[in-house]
């Protein structure tokens, strides 16, 4: 049983630090890049809950705020410009969606109570 908990935990430490590598290999601008391709899949997640939209858009700001010291290339202004649309389109998205429930339900409120 120890043995089974000490591989879990090394394989752990040994992800995390691959991970390290590879993020210190790219450059500032590239990490700007991956961070918001980050964001995005997480906005875009089916469990994604509304209520961590506030957390979510500061994350996007300091995010945006860090790509203002960066020096992009013409192809990552467009690939940041994707992602800042794409996070904006799926932020949205969500908000939307809660709205429409929220009215379902007042709807539904009302309509019984005849």
């Amino acid at each position: 049983m120890r043995i089974n908990v000490f591989t879990k935990v090394a394989t752990v430490v040994a992800l995390l630090f691959a991970f390290s590598l590879l993020t210190s290999c790219q450059s500032k601008e590239e990490k700007v890049i991956s961070q918001m391709e980050s964001l995005c899949k997480t906005v875009e997640k089916d469990s994604f809950d509304v209520k961590d939209i506030d957390a979510l858009k500061a994350k996007f700001d300091a995010i945006t705020e860090t790509a203002k010291d960066c020096d992009f290339t013409n192809e990552q202004l467009k690939e940041v410009a994707q992602l800042s649309a794409r996070f904006t389109k799926a932020i949205t998205k969500k908000a939307l969606e809660r709205v429409g429930s929220a009215v379902d339900g007042i709807l539904e409120g009302l309509s019984g109570e005849e």
